[in-house]
């Protein structure tokens, strides 16, 4: 009896999980064109995102994208919604065949992400410090963001970003390297390498760089 109570509750489960993918990309499509994202319809959501585009601001979004976000949907611990935000000037722009998982963008400047890359879970790129390092402009009230500094972000064609890193301005992935889970990376990491680490070191040559691609 446990066996078939458990078979129909895996089935309902399966159920659930088709109808949320169709509620998913209903809602996820909505918002991408309310925000004035340029995307297509080709894409796989699991979840809602979070968007916040600048009117004067750029989000483009290559075909076969697809994404998990939120605690129902991000089976890694810690989920949390997708974040992509864009602000006034910005150019956040994702290639073709690209997954994220419970990722946040925060797009000052530009962020560019090639083909076929994968992002784990939890993962952030900031291309901004958010906050002057000059302290007297930070510590005024109100605070004055004069100063802020914000450099782009560049991740190459099949590079495979670890769960739960942060990946901040002025950063370039190389080709086919990998970033270990739970990296900070703030410097830039040559094409087919291996880097993990806070702050991310390298490790070694990535191997497989080349088998498929």
């Amino acid at each position: 009896m446990t066996y078939y109570i458990r078979k129909f509750y895996r089935v309902l489960r399966f159920l659930y999980y088709k109808v949320a993918q169709v509620y998913s990309w209903l809602i996820s499509s909505i918002k991408f064109y309310l925000n004035g994202v340029q995307y297509h319809r080709d894409f796989i959501g699991f979840g809602i995102p979070i968007l916040d585009v600048n009117m004067q601001g750029s989000f483009t979004i290559g075909k076969r994208f697809r994404f998990n976000s939120g605690k129902y949907h991000a089976m890694g611990g810690r989920q949390q919604q997708c974040y992509f935000v864009v602000a006034a000037g910005a150019k956040l722009s994702i290639g073709e065949n690209v997954g994220v998982t419970s990722v946040a963008f925060i797009c000052h400047n530009k962020i560019s992400i090639g083909n076929n890359v994968k992002i784990g879970i939890n993962t952030v790129i900031y291309d901004t410090d958010f906050h002057s390092l000059d302290a007297r402009y930070r510590n005024n009230y109100p605070e004055l963001l004069d100063g802020v500094k914000s450099r782009p972000v560049v991740i190459k064609d099949g590079a495979f970003i670890g769960g739960h890193s942060t990946i901040l301005k002025g950063v370039t992935i190389g080709k086919n390297s990998i970033v270990g889970a739970g990296s900070v990376v703030f410097q830039d990491i040559p094409d087919e390498q291996v880097w993990i680490g806070n702050p991310a070191q390298f490790v070694k040559e990535n191997q497989y760089a080349t088998v498929l691609t």
